[in-house]
């Protein structure tokens, strides 16, 4: 199958969407024949480089064998209405925010885009849900999840990882646990929420513990506030970015992933790729039951899902699990061979595939809606 890969999220620009979309098309192209455009830069050149896709792809179906155009997020569904005209079928993958964003203008107009193209990929249930809401018909939906392969865990002894982490963050965690959370500092994401309502009431049965923050955002100065008024200091630390090599000492060495999330209206949570990171990792991964966390995180299987803002459950988990060394070691290996198994890599790219295929048949029959 021949692909047009067109996406304006991807390295060297660093997040969670570029990340997908580069592992997306490193993984198409052990299968498949695929050509790509895409846009490594700042969002704020989007006006400019946008119309210069719809050249690029144009010149691409013109002289390239192409089965199907392949658009990586709803932003880019204009695009794709644009290029029908080349008679190509047209698939595009929804993420969350792309459909949820809250503005007059973008919603009159991205979710009719949307609704015209050929397939529509949802990477969770509830990103499905999204566009039904706004009039995407369900049988052009495919839900595919994000895919994940076995690049962040290290076989390595787990006091010696640690001591390498220490020397990195300049941090000494001696005999401390160590709980981690990684993610924009937004409202969605809960951290000021859970820094405010579950971490002293851990530290009153383990005080050696650590809660360590991964990512940057603007509820940075909220977080710091709590935790100074608080007196949280020793016991939540706020790293910001970090690089891919310190992230995987952080996925090895911690004893617990958080992901507090909160409902936020008009953002949602997509999916949670980096709770499967963690879980490939072997590590006891505890998030909100919201949204599409419930896609990535299947419960008592690769983590546990509790209600958003029920602090004493995150407090009772969490706590369970530090408290059994033993018991937390065998989930983590449970949830490892559950996560590589349900969302690696080559499953995932085969159900794309599928989905691409039926697409081009659909088309080439006639049919509208499938």
């Amino acid at each position: 199958m021949n692909i047009l890969f067109i996406t304006r999220k991807f390295p060297p620009v660093k997040g969670g969407m570029e990340k997908v979309a580069f592992d997306l098309y490193t993984h198409m192209l052990t299968i498949s024949k695929v050509r790509l455009i895409s846009y490594g830069g700042s969002s704020k050149f989007l006006p400019i480089v946008l119309p210069s896709f719809f050249a690029r792809a144009a010149w691409n179906i013109l002289t390239h064998k192409t089965d199907v155009v392949y658009l990586q997020d709803g932003l880019l569904s204009p695009l794709g209405v644009m290029l029908k005209i080349f008679g190509k079928p047209i698939a595009i993958t929804i993420h969350g925010l792309d459909i949820t964003y809250e503005n007059h203008f973008y919603q009159y107009i991205i979710p009719k885009c949307v609704k015209k193209l050929d397939k529509i990929i949802c990477i969770s249930n509830a990103t499905e849900e999204e566009c039904i809401k706004r009039g995407i018909p369900r049988e052009k939906i495919t839900i595919i999840p994000n895919g994940i392969s076995d690049e962040f865990y290290v076989n390595e002894n787990k006091t010696v990882l640690k001591e390498q982490l220490a020397n990195k963050i300049n941090f000494s965690f001696n005999d401390k646990k160590i709980l981690l959370s990684v993610g924009r500092l937004v409202e969605r994401k809960g951290f000021h929420w859970f820094v405010k309502n579950v971490i002293s009431g851990l530290l009153e049965k383990q005080s050696e513990l650590v809660y360590i923050i991964v990512g940057d955002g603007k509820y940075r100065k909220e977080i710091e506030t709590i935790i100074a008024e608080r007196g949280l200091q020793s016991y939540v630390k706020l790293l910001g970015s970090m690089d891919g090599e310190t992230l995987k000492l952080l996925y090895n060495t911690c004893d617990i992933f958080i992901m507090p999330n909160i409902p936020v209206k008009g953002d949602i949570e997509g999916f949670g790729i980096v709770a499967i990171e963690a879980a490939s990792c072997g590590v006891p991964v505890v998030a909100s039951e919201l949204e599409g966390i419930k896609d990535a995180i299947v419960n008592e299987k690769n983590g546990f899902l509790i209600e958003p803002y029920n602090a004493y459950d995150f407090n009772n988990i969490i706590f369970r699990l530090l408290d059994n060394d033993y018991k937390k070691e065998m989930f983590g290996k449970k949830s490892r061979r559950f996560t590589l198994e349900n969302y690696n890599w080559r499953r995932i790219i085969e159900i794309y595939l599928r989905t691409f295929k039926q697409s081009l048949k659909c088309k080439n029959d006639g049919l509208e809606g499938y």
